[in-house]
């Protein structure tokens, strides 16, 4: 029934956790498909170990998370597309209660649980009056909530062939933008019951090394048209790397997204 689609780059040290929660799942239902993106260390070798026959490895040179995704997707032999990273882990009833959610919202196409951070960092969570629920407005919530991550979120296959794939060109944020795409055209279920773990501390990522604005979800924001909280959130975003910014001196990219948003982010 899910396709889990697992990006690998240099990740020997936290693969054996990693599949081993997916192997543990109270439901069994699902495929491993795990991308190796051209890993230099021991992690093809681990990931050998298992011989469990629904791990798949499909391997390709080194081009990044988002391709690597994108491969994942594209290679899945079912409808459902489930994500985890190679660093994290999922709680044993992660994916049974995705099957829960569906089973509530049947004819959504996008469902998302809840996680926690590794050191137990307090996260802002929104009250609900219900554990699975419609999100009204991506946007609206997502300016105060961490409400989609890789690895919690299930998406229908034909979701990204209308909406688009993960943007390879993209090092910083290409998820933010696959989710706000998802948020604009579909209803995103959410899940309050927290079953996975965002693994803190771990620096070798498949777009390891220091984003450029280039390579970020930012370099592709226009403030231009857009209303609403979808406005507000993204003028929220830019508006955080300028703080940043201004911490790094970095005058020149201050001014660069100024003028390419017409100094509308200081009115």
């Amino acid at each position: 029934m899910f396709s889990i689609v697992i990006p690998l780059y240099n990740r020997a040290k936290s693969l054996r956790g990693t599949i081993q929660s997916v192997l543990n799942q109270t439901f069994h239902d699902f495929e491993v498909l795990v991308v190796n993106d051209g890993s230099t260390d021991e992690s093809v070798a681990i990931l050998q170990e298992f011989t469990d026959q629904r791990i798949r490895l499909i391997s390709q040179r080194n081009q990044g998370v988002s391709a690597a995704r994108n491969t994942g997707i594209k290679n899945a032999t079912f409808d459902w597309i489930a994500f985890l990273d190679g660093d994290d882990v999922w709680k044993e009833d992660h994916l049974e209660q995705i099957v829960a959610m569906m089973s509530v919202f049947p004819k959504e196409c996008v469902y998302v649980t809840s996680f926690e951070f590794s050191d137990k960092r307090v996260m802002f969570r929104h009250s609900r009056t219900s554990s699975i629920f419609v999100v009204d407005d991506y946007f609206r919530e997502a300016l105060h909530e961490l409400l989609i991550w890789t690895s919690i979120v299930v998406v229908n296959k034909k979701c990204f062939y209308e909406v688009g794939f993960f943007n390879p060109s993209l090092n910083r944020g290409e998820d933010l933008d696959v989710w706000a795409r998802l948020g604009r055209k579909y209803k995103i279920v959410k899940n309050t019951a927290i079953t996975a773990i965002y693994q803190v501390g771990n620096d070798n990522s498949l777009s390891a090394g220091k984003s450029t604005y280039e390579k970020s979800i930012l370099s592709i924001i226009d403030l231009r048209g857009l209303k609403g909280f979808e406005r507000i959130y993204y003028k929220k975003m830019l508006l955080n790397r300028i703080k940043r910014n201004v911490k790094e001196l970095d005058l020149i990219e201050i001014f660069r997204l100024l003028i390419k948003h017409n100094f509308q982010l200081v009115i």
